[in-house]
């Protein structure tokens, strides 16, 4: 795997990781955010696939310490990706984190927290 590649890689699965903690972090899984979660799994060989069921594991850890630790953790993962990606990329990961958000038809508070975490980090503007 080239250097770009490996980079990529493991930028898609801190993507993962963020998406991952605010579908999750209402303590509420809806049955289109699992439909989300499968999707996403079903492009991963199954190497890939029990990786990221084991970040599963990691990341439903952090959601069982509490909101503090959520939000300590979201705040950590945006200061290090705000110089690693570029603002057309931030726009369309917020994007993307939007579309989990309105997976359910609802807004709850800790996703809301969450997103404006990551638009403050990022120095853009939350949309909703």
């Amino acid at each position: 795997m080239s250097k770009n590649d490996r980079s990529a890689y493991l930028l898609e699965l801190v993507l993962f990781d963020i998406a991952y903690i605010i579908s999750n972090c209402d303590y509420a899984y809806s049955s289109d955010e699992r439909k989300y979660l499968k999707i996403i799994l079903e492009k991963y060989d199954d190497d890939d696939k029990e990786l990221l069921m084991l970040r599963t594991q990691f990341l439903d850890g952090v959601l069982s310490k509490g909101i503090d630790e959520v939000k300590k953790f979201i705040r950590s993962i945006s200061r290090s990706l705000k110089n690693k990606i570029d603002d057309d990329l931030k726009d369309a990961y917020l994007e993307l984190f939007r579309e989990v958000i309105m997976l359910d038809k609802e807004i709850h508070e800790n996703e809301l927290l969450l997103y404006k975490i990551l638009c403050d980090e990022w120095e853009r503007e939350s949309g909703i």
